[in-house]
């Protein structure tokens, strides 16, 4: 997924993603060409897995989280840091279908938390009020459509103390492994057997469901 074009598509659709700023491998990057201030989050634009992605909260950083970034891409974006409950969600049919919260062990949902169990905790439903977990299905849900979605997707957000989903990026190809999330919120969320959602996931793609 390409990070940029994903976040220019949902500050189109009028959906809150975090400020951010695009630099390309020659570019001369200071603290004082980016327009938001520390801390930041630094990413490769077409790394997935949280892959090359370092949070910076003093200048000195700055360097060395770029030359992570640069090392997995010739492009990388600087987003403002935004402090919230990572929350993903569900969509299957194109509807939401459940949103779960990740309590990660460190930093951040990194891909040590992603692919070693018992690095991060899944909270299902995610701890937020009724209001609010309805926000999150229904922000979900128009990130889906406003990235020309089809069929099955997870999207991850972050929710801030205020009732803010800021959208960090959709996975257009969710994994569906032991430690994967779509699977649980399909199980959890809609009651659907490992089985019965790939059923799903091929029946909701098909071409004859356009």
């Amino acid at each position: 997924m390409h990070k940029l074009y994903s976040k220019q598509a949902f500050a189109a659709a009028g959906l809150l993603t975090a400020p951010f700023h695009h630099f390309r491998r020659n570019d001369q990057v200071r603290l004082g060409d980016i327009p938001f201030g520390l801390p930041l989050v630094v990413k490769p634009v077409q790394e997935g897995s949280s892959v090359g992605i370092s949070i910076v909260r003093k200048e000195s950083d700055l360097p060395a989280a770029l030359e992570c970034a640069f090392a997995y891409d010739d492009e990388v974006l600087v987003e403002q840091y935004i402090k919230g409950q990572e929350v993903q969600v569900g969509i299957l049919d194109n509807q939401p279908i459940g949103a779960i919260e990740i309590v990660p062990k460190n930093e951040f949902y990194d891909y040590e938390a992603k692919y070693t169990d018992g690095m991060a905790e899944h909270i299902f439903p995610a701890r937020l009020d009724k209001d609010l977990y309805q926000k999150a299905l229904l922000t979900g849900g128009e990130t889906h459509r406003a990235l020309g979605c089809r069929g099955y997707s997870r999207v991850d957000l972050l929710v801030t103390a205020a009732g803010e989903c800021f959208v960090l990026e959709v996975n257009t190809l969710p994994g569906m492994t032991s430690l994967s999330l779509f699977p649980e919120i399909a199980a959890k969320g809609a009651g659907l057997s490992f089985e019965e959602l790939v059923v799903k996931i091929v029946e909701s793609s098909s071409l004859t469901n356009r």
